[in-house]
């Protein structure tokens, strides 16, 4: 008798293993859904806390470079510059004429929808400073002097001048506008970047990407790696054609960022505005003490009637910066 009460024990056992293994085996959880951010911005794995050790190199000596005029007159396109990219001081400061690559992006932006009468700012506290092109939409605050030639395109990019651009802000850098945006409303949608954002709600067709002065305690190749994802994200995904511009700054020793820049320009086939070129002849090469920001008149910082134009680095930057806009726009409509 004892011998059935442990056999059916022990079957009993056994049935109920099975049973409560089936039933975990059915009721277990499946993984929840997670939201997958948009192709523009960063993983969670790439936000990792950057401390900053060490000084800025320090800013070296002036050298010698023959002084570059500001043209009369907005520059006939000419080729695409064949100088390397460790040649980018010698580097035109208006961009030529743009390749045929970019040609066919912008017709395709065009046709997808890109505004050919807008343009985006992407940058840092130079790009968004109302100092920086706002004139342009007010006709008592600017005076194009002997560049009436550049009317049409300031009337032609009405209000693109004075937005107030979602990818531009004080002390970003590449990879602040590589990664989620930083704004508290509800415009910019979650897992965008404040570029991507930007892109979405004005629709450009060109872009003006000035960055670099505060990449300078990053790594070269950081900046380098998210200067080439803005670059790639503009193209791809958008079709804009960016405009890239050097900096006007040496706060690295070496001009490796502008340097990276120019590279960069060269490997996608983008126009490049030399602002370092332009603004190195002034006095203190148009900035500030701080030597990062650009001195100003303060009636007007787009009077390019008189002698500003050989002392203060904002009416050179806005001067350059609308014949180099005029230049590419311009290219990019001709066959």
């Amino acid at each position: 008798m004892r011998r059935w009460v442990r056999i059916l024990t022990a079957a009993m056992a056994l049935l109920l293993s099975g049973l409560t293994g089936g039933c975990l085996m059915r009721h277990s959880p499946e993984a929840l859904p997670t939201a997958e951010p948009e192709a523009s911005a960063v993983s969670a794995e790439d936000f990792v806390p950057m401390i900053l050790t060490g000084t800025a190199a320090a800013i070296p000596e002036a050298t010698e470079i023959e002084p570059t005029p500001i043209p009369s007159e907005t520059p006939v396109p000419t080729a695409v510059p064949t100088l390397s990219a460790a040649q980018w001081r010698d580097w035109d400061v208006i961009p030529g004429s743009v390749s045929p690559k970019m040609k066919e992006l912008y017709a395709a932006g065009i046709e997808a929808g890109n505004d050919p009468d807008r343009f985006s700012k992407v940058g840092d506290s130079n790009t968004v400073s109302p100092a920086f092109f706002a004139c342009f939409d007010f006709s008592e605050t600017y005076d194009l002097g002997p560049y009436t030639s550049l009317a049409a395109t300031v009337e032609r990019f009405r209000w693109s001048w004075s937005r107030l651009s979602r990818a531009a802000e004080n002390g970003k850098t590449a990879l602040d506008l590589d990664m989620y945006h930083w704004y508290d409303d509800d415009i910019c949608w979650p897992y965008e970047s404040a570029t991507t954002c930007e892109y979405r709600l004005w629709q450009p067709s060109i872009a003006i990407i000035a960055l670099g002065t505060n990449d300078v305690f990053m790594k070269v190749s950081d900046f380098d790696q998210h200067l080439r994802s803005l670059v790639e994200k503009s193209i791809d995904r958008f079709m804009i054609v960016p405009i890239l511009v050097t900096k006007a700054d040496e706060l690295d020793a070496d001009g490796a960022f502008n340097q990276a820049i120019a590279q960069v320009a060269l490997d996608y086939e983008l126009p490049l505005w030399n602002l370092w070129r332009a603004m190195n002849p002034l006095p203190n090469h148009g900035l500030r003490e701080d030597g990062v920001h650009p001195t100003v008149n303060a009636t007007s910082a787009c009077d390019f009637s008189g002698g500003d134009l050989d002392t203060y680095g904002w009416t050179v930057r806005n001067l350059t910066g609308l014949q180099a806009l005029d230049s590419v726009s311009d290219s990019l409509s001709q066959p």
